[in-house]
């Protein structure tokens, strides 16, 4: 065990290196294999010993020891296409793919039944993130550059969050609960380019080049340690094949120094806010409380299986900032098991939680079309948390008593979203971000 526990580590890790994946928000629809096949769904379906991580209290279905581990590739197709920005006088359209397209996603899950009721886990996983990388892409602002510019700062994003939990669940008549005390590791990534100007604002030029010089924001990764609980709830009703489930997940507190108020702070946030500028950023980001509902309905070599779960992306720390909405996500699953082969399939749909935030207001003097079309460059370009519907396939097979493995296909798609981003110098930017994503999980029963 101790040696499958230092390569999860390890794999957590390699992750920070390519993070650039967002499903429900920033967060994975689902965690395992098993749960990734179904649509996302867990919190009343049995999943093994990955219900160590869609709901505690489903642990006290496991029998003996119990140890899953794999994770998910993870390809995102992050495209910008602008329109109506102003190259040296001319109007443009262009478009441009992210370069941060692949991620690696470890996972790890173990569950041990302790005997009177009482069961243990533990499970270390890849459980959010986010990133775009348009380097090979300059910035424009209002120059005379190349019309092939996409105008998006250089910009480079990378957010990855891993979790630890101890779940400990209890079952007695039908009735389970469980609690799983969370410790999350993240990892914020903001750097972009941008040109250097004098005091009055005007752009400086560098008189050996003949160029204008330019600047690059940000000073590296910064990280951080928070601290959570998880809690789960189910009861089955044994002779109607049905169980009834219920999660919630504590908000995390995270910061990272000197990353969204650097990258907030060159656009002028932060500063003259007692002349009409606006007030700065933190470097908070805090992972949001969640809460959900399950049901499932389990008769014979058929399972069938629907979640509910509300992400409150608005009460939370940082995003609220940048005008993310509150997220409800619907999930389905169903499985049928034939001897040694299970055939799962699944659908998630969680309405896009990244609002469009410019407006024609002004507060202080400062015009709100600045503020929100900032925000939207931000949201859009570098966080593009956009993608509604999943459609998930998977199939699990068991080698013999001890062993088996799953396997989980999940594609991702988004409507392009269209924003205004004219006051930065992009024009309008039209977003889509479509994915692909294969998980694996080789499981132990002992």
């Amino acid at each position: 065990m101790k040696k499958t526990i230092k390569l999860a580590v390890v794999a957590a890790l390699a992750l920070g290196a390519t993070s650039a994946f967002a499903t429900n928000g920033d967060s994975l629809i689902g965690l395992g294999a098993k749960s990734r096949a179904m649509g996302g769904t867990g919190v009343a379906h049995f999943n093994g010993a990955e219900s160590a991580t869609s709901n505690p209290a489903l642990i006290t279905k496991s029998v003996g020891t119990n140890i899953t581990f794999g994770g998910t590739v993870f390809d995102a197709d992050v495209e910008v296409k602008r329109s109506n920005a102003s190259v040296g006088g001319a109007y443009v359209s262009d478009s441009q793919t992210s370069q941060a397209d692949t991620s690696v996603i470890p996972y790890i899950a173990i569950t041990h039944e302790i005997g009177d009721g009482f069961y243990v886990g533990l499970s270390m996983y890849g459980s959010a993130g986010m990133g775009t990388d348009w380097r090979n892409q300059d910035m424009t602002l209002g120059t005379s550059m190349a019309t092939s510019d996409v105008g998006l700062y250089a910009m480079r994003s990378n957010l990855m969050l891993m979790k630890f939990s101890v779940p400990l669940a209890y079952t007695t008549n039908n009735f389970s609960i469980g609690i799983a005390p969370v410790l999350m590791y993240g990892a914020l990534d903001i750097n972009y380019n941008t040109f250097v100007k004098n005091s009055d604002g005007s752009l400086v030029n560098d008189s050996v080049t003949n160029s204008l010089m330019k600047k690059s924001i940000g000073s590296g990764s910064s990280t951080d340690y928070g601290m959570g609980y998880e809690l789960g709830l189910a009861y089955e009703l044994s002779d109607l094949g049905l169980t009834v489930g219920a999660k919630y997940q504590s908000a995390i507190e995270m910061e990272y120094r000197d990353q969204i108020s650097d990258a907030a702070g060159a656009f002028g946030y932060g500063t003259n806010t007692n002349n009409g500028g606006m007030a700065a950023y933190s470097d908070k980001l805090e992972q949001p409380e969640e809460y959900g509902f399950g049901i499932d309905w389990t008769k014979g070599d058929i399972s069938v299986t629907a979640d509910y779960k509300r992400i409150n992306w608005g009460d939370a720390e940082g995003y609220k900032d940048f005008g993310w909405e509150n997220q409800d996500v619907y999930a389905i699953g169903a499985e049928y098991r034939l001897d040694s082969l299970s055939l799962r399939i699944g659908y998630n749909y969680a309405k896009n939680p990244v609002k469009n935030n410019t407006s024609d207001e002004y507060v202080n003097g400062q015009n709100q079309n600045t503020h929100g079309d900032t925000m939207n460059l931000f949201n859009h370009a570098m966080f593009p948390a956009i993608t509604e519907r999943h459609y998930t396939i998977g199939a699990g097979y068991q080698f013999n008593e001890k062993i088996s493995l799953d396997l989980a296909v999940t594609y991702a798609t988004s409507d392009d979203v269209t924003v205004q981003t004219r006051t930065v110098g992009t024009g309008d930017i039209t977003v889509s971000n479509d994915q692909l994503a294969g998980s694996a999980n080789l499981n132990f029963a002992f």
